[in-house]
């Protein structure tokens, strides 16, 4: 068969492929809105009473108590006590115990902080080109009780720590 005929074959039945892949797309509606979502976000609504309107309304003597007919009931929720604020992030402190050049040495520190009961971990960092191995105990929410773990390490192990948020 002829180079030029094969050539004009093949593009012949390009052609024909991409006409039947395009045409009905112009000619037909689309089938669905399925690329046209809207979204919108609902916040929820400022609760209506507060704490303190909850706790004036309990009875204030052992009289009244007695003389209420129906029980009285108060529900809490996290939204309506003065110490939650969702706007801010919750902080966790950590205790770095050491950096270690080599894998083995955090591990055998890691395992006396375990048998002390200390959650401590170990995660790898790069610095100068090399890696270090630091050995983290945490993370723990409350400061005080990160303090108080942190001076319990530094008795228990006569090592410096250095506590940190994350």
């Amino acid at each position: 068969m002829d180079e030029q005929l094969k050539q004009r074959i093949v593009g012949i039945m390009v052609i024909t492929a991409l006409a039947a892949i395009f045409i009905p797309m112009l000619f037909d509606e689309p089938i669905s809105n399925a690329d046209s979502y809207r979204y919108t976000l609902a916040l929820p609504t400022q609760p209506s009473n507060t704490l303190q309107e909850s706790i004036q309304s309990l009875p204030n003597s052992q009289q009244e108590v007695l003389s209420a007919k129906k029980p009285v009931s108060i529900q809490l929720t996290a939204m309506n006590t003065p110490a939650y604020n969702q706007d801010l992030p919750m902080k966790k402190w950590v205790m770095q115990v050491g950096s270690f050049a080599t894998r083995k040495n955090a591990e055998e520190f890691q395992k006396r902080l375990r048998k002390q009961k200390f959650t401590a971990y170990i995660k790898p960092v790069q610095r100068n080109s090399r890696t270090l191995f630091q050995l983290l105990v945490g993370p723990e929410l409350d400061y005080t009780r990160a303090k108080n773990e942190q001076q319990r390490l530094q008795t228990l192990f006569d090592t410096k720590t250095q506590l940190s948020s994350q």
